[in-house]
């Protein structure tokens, strides 16, 4: 799998995110760098390097304010957590990436 340029991938995740990473979560992405955990990190960086690409596309603010929106929206129409996270757009686009195998 090619990563983009500048793209930086950690195995874990570093000290002071753990404490805001919720349980079940086996990757983030933030900026230009990957955090990957779990048992299929190959999966996990597939999601995340959708995630980049829709930052690249949208912008930094605009990627996050629109998944949060997308989020508050689903949980104000009664969605669980689990629920409202699946079914924001960007989530949809990166959970069909995780599925398709690498060139």
């Amino acid at each position: 799998m090619r990563l983009p340029e500048g793209v930086i991938v950690r195995d874990r995740f570093p000290w002071w995110l753990r404490p805001f990473v919720l349980r079940g979560v086996v990757g983030i992405t933030l900026g230009r760098r990957i955090y990957v955990e779990g048992d299929d990190p190959a999966r996990t960086l597939r999601h995340e390097l959708v995630h980049m690409e829709q930052i690249a596309r949208l912008g930094l603010i605009c990627f996050y304010w629109r998944w949060i929106r997308e989020y508050a929206t689903h949980r104000f129409r009664g969605a669980s957590a689990e629920q409202a996270y699946r079914r924001i757009s960007f989530e949809i686009e990166a959970f069909a990436a995780e599925r398709e195998e690498p060139l």
